[in-house]
């Protein structure tokens, strides 16, 4: 999947007035579920009007056409931005004149040109838009970046936890027949769709993590991971795609005459994500460790899966344009998870996870419980070594504050 960054950049100076400017006027209607809604008030009119567009939303305000229509010196407007009121303030006595104000981020700037506006997005603005979409990642519930469990960096964790963190135990038929492990290769994907409430704003998710794994020595192998998404947010669509390495380090192997199992992960990997609706996304570059510790109580496994990454955000420059998705994240992962074997061919497990934002985010924690039901295929139980391959099926949720979500999980994985 390629991000056409170039839908980003402002095809005309009236464009560029748009994300930073939410500049003239508004008029229309207001519906429930509006990523964005403009108001303007010229005389004793007063105009408002909402859109999950706001580039469409801030041109048809910037033409004055539309709900804008016939208004003239603006004296007072304001754009509420994914559901953060008053998230970027103005005023324009004329089209093309506007002065700028984000409290978030103390911008307080006049503009006389669409020219000028155009130089500024060039040169300073760019690090203004930096810390607005950082300063909405601190108070929106659904900016796709940073900030909450169905940001970019969120799912970055979540999906490194998951590989790393959360390791398939054996079925009863593997533990009995304690072959040695010599498969070299392995592949898979499993599918993630899912819907989420962000107090009001209502979405859909929709994941295709595609993995691949090799084994170096007996110890340590490499993984590779290369997540699609798609999200839809109301009526916007951000996508992303990811490339995610990691080293799995068997520090204590699983054995027949040991219990114990403990493996290490450091990991790395880079996404981009983008979402023309929204003016927003950017490439993000993530790192960091995994620990896996389990003990095997014979009729079921207990496992404790710990995890810390940094996120930031990798500036990128088109046409003249620098874009910063103004991310600077640490996240805390911390979870149990409780296998149990039915039968010789199945699996079921239970978990939970703790997630800690470690620096300002919207929904800065939050908790995933969940479930999974596994079935070994192929390969017989008095074979030379352990090849084959899995079916899963998962239901999980993600709950934090004005915020929850519902997902199923479904795909196989194969051994060679």
């Amino acid at each position: 999947m390629k991000t056409n960054w170039s839908a980003f950049v402002p095809r005309q100076p009236k464009i560029a007035l748009g994300l930073l400017a939410a500049l003239l006027t508004t008029t229309g209607s207001l519906r429930a579920g509006d990523l964005f809604t403009l108001s303007a008030t010229s005389g004793l009119t007063t105009v408002n009007t909402g859109a999950n567009n706001v580039v469409d939303l801030i041109q048809r305000a910037v033409d004055r056409t539309g709900p804008f229509a016939g208004l003239g010196n603006i004296t007072s407007g304001s754009l509420t931005y994914g559901g953060v009121a008053n998230a970027i303030q103005y005023f324009s006595p004329a089209q093309g004149q506007a002065t700028i104000i984000i409290p978030s981020t103390g911008l307080n700037k006049s503009f006389t040109t669409t020219a000028a506006l155009t130089d500024f997005l060039k040169t300073d603005g760019s690090a203004e838009v930096a810390k607005f979409l950082k300063a909405m990642a601190a108070q929106s519930l659904v900016t796709i970046t940073d900030g909450n469990p169905g940001a970019s960096t969120a799912r970055s964790a979540s999906d490194s936890y998951q590989n790393y963190g959360m390791t398939f135990a054996e079925t009863k038929e593997e533990k009995d027949a304690n072959k040695p492990n010599t498969d070299r290769v392995g592949f898979g994907i499993i599918a993630d769709v899912g819907r989420f409430d962000a107090n009001g704003i209502r979405g859909e998710v929709y994941s295709l993590p595609l993995f691949a794994r090799f084994k170096l020595t007996d110890r340590v192998g490499l993984n590779l991971d290369l997540p699609l998404n798609y999200t839809k947010i109301e009526g916007a669509n951000a996508f992303g795609v990811g490339l995610g390495v990691g080293l799995p380090i068997k520090v204590i192997p699983r054995a027949k005459d040991s219990p114990w199992y403990w493996q290490l992960t450091p990991f790395g990997g880079a996404n981009a994500t983008g979402s023309k609706d929204m003016a927003a996304g950017g490439l993000l570059a993530d790192g960091g460790m995994n620990s896996l510790l389990a003990y095997d109580f014979g009729k079921f496994t207990l496992s404790m899966g710990n995890h810390f990454s940094l996120h930031e955000g990798i500036p990128i420059t088109v046409a003249g344009y620098k874009f910063d998705p103004g991310v600077s994240q640490q996240i805390l992962k911390n979870g149990l998870k409780l296998d149990v074997p039915l039968g010789n061919r199945w699996i079921v497990d239970v978990y939970a996870v703790h997630t800690k934002f470690l620096t300002a985010a919207a929904v800065d924690q939050y908790v995933t419980v969940g479930g999974e039901i596994g079935y070994r295929l192929l390969g017989k139980a008095d074979a030379p070594n352990k090849k084959g391959g899995y079916l899963k099926l998962g239901l999980y949720a993600d709950v934090g504050e004005n915020y929850t979500s519902a997902h199923a999980q479904f795909g196989s994985g194969w051994k060679f």
